[in-house]
Formats: C-alpha cells, structure tokens, sequence
C-alpha cells in the first residue's frame, strides 16, 4: 500500500473553486481499482490549506491514476488557484 498526502496552499479567493474542482477529482478517483481511499482534508486554523491523502495498491496504479483523464484536468488546472507550488509526498507505512 503506498499512501500520498499532496499538500495545497490556495488563494483565499480562489477557495470554492478549488474545492469544487477538487471534488470532482476526489469523486471520479475514488472509482478507480487500484484505489482504497481518497479523501480531500482542509486546515482547522488555515482554512487556505488543503490536503489529499491517498491510499493506493501499488506503483501501477499510482500510474494509472496519474494518467487518468479526470487527474489530468486537475492536474492541468489547478495552478491558478494556488501561492505556491504543492508538496507531494509519497509514502508508507512501517
């Protein structure tokens, strides 16, 4: 199982548009094999933070998401709604 935690910094202004983007992203995600959860999380004292946190089977279906047309929009979109470049990590568990 690989876990993935991708770490957003949204405008203020731009935040609604982020989380309705987001989850259509979540939704269509959640659909695909490879997938056990996919949840969208927000901060409590900065509510312009906002984090996936994604459980997955393998590497290949990591790839299939990455290349799946509904993570291709998000991808292709998001940039204008965020101050800074969004950390993703990948992980496991020990």
């Amino acid at each position: 199982m690989i876990t993935i935690i991708a770490s957003f910094h949204v405008k203020p202004e731009c935040i609604e548009a982020f989380k309705a983007m987001a989850a259509e992203c979540v939704e269509e995600s959640r659909k695909e094999e490879g997938n056990s959860s996919y949840h969208l999380y927000t901060g409590l004292t900065d509510k312009t933070k906002f984090f996936f946190v994604e459980n997955w089977k393998d590497e290949k279906a990591i790839e299939q998401h990455n290349a799946s047309a509904h993570f291709q929009k998000f991808a292709g979109a998001f940039s204008p709604f965020v101050s800074e470049a969004p950390v993703i990590e990948q992980t496991t568990e020990i």
